[in-house]
């Protein structure tokens, strides 16, 4: 009896260690998983839209550099005003669309690059069932749109400035929506920045890299588009 039960004994520490040791690796897999970049052959231009300080394109540029593997510029002498037929005075915001529709038409700017305009207005997608959005991208025009109103802990009531928050939110949508025009899908896995956020907590919660799974999503088109000229450069 003694030795079946030390016998016990052993299989159960032997159980313990195994399942430490599992959700060790496990655990730094998954971290390992959200320190992804993707290797882009494009070029990214980042556009003021309206009077939003260039200081925060500015601050976004090495985020985007390191997560995409290429050069980023700002291009403030391309800077755009905001359409007045954008804006929605029944919500009293700004439909996304017409300004990135805006955008393809006036902006002209190197062949495959991929633009990102950066406004300080309140930006909307009507009918999305969304209150508001944060960002959005026009794949056919290779072109993206994020908006810092939502995202200054500043706007909102008793909130405070606070810009290293303002621009860690910045960078997490502007990587988003870049993800878009590069190809990328929106991912159920709350931890990847190609998660859709729908409020400042899951934008909060998400990280600004990409996973495993869109790192090998992003290779797989890298392939293809090489040998289908219609997908263009990637």
């Amino acid at each position: 009896m003694t030795g079946n039960k030390n016998m016990y004994k052993f299989i159960i520490i032997a159980f313990i260690i195994f399942s430490l040791t599992l959700a060790s690796c496990e655990s730094k897999d998954k971290t390992k998983a959200f320190e992804g970049n993707i290797d882009v052959d494009s070029d990214i231009y980042l556009v003021p839209i309206g009077d939003v300080d260039i200081k925060y394109l500015e601050a976004i540029v090495p985020k985007l550099e390191k997560r995409f593997t290429t050069n980023v510029y700002v291009s403030a002498d391309k800077r755009m005003a905001i359409p007045d037929d954008a804006y929605d005075y029944d919500e009293q915001k700004y439909v996304s669309v017409y300004i990135l529709h805006e955008m393809s038409k006036k902006l002209t700017l190197p062949p495959n690059s991929r633009v990102l305009g950066v406004t300080n207005v309140d930006i909307f997608v009507p009918e999305s069932g969304y209150t508001f959005f944060f960002g959005q991208s026009f794949k056919q025009a290779k072109m993206a749109l994020i908006s810092i109103i939502r995202m200054d802990p500043k706007s909102y009531v008793r909130g405070k400035p606070n810009d290293t928050l303002l621009i860690e939110r910045m960078g997490k949508e502007a990587v988003h929506v870049l993800g878009h025009l590069f190809g990328l899908s929106n991912v159920p896995d709350n931890g990847c920045v190609m998660y859709l956020p729908t409020d400042l907590k899951s934008l909060d919660r998400k990280s600004d890299s990409f996973c495993l799974q869109c790192q090998k999503d992003f290779s797989a088109l890298k392939e293809k588009s090489k040998k289908d000229p219609t997908i263009g450069a990637l």
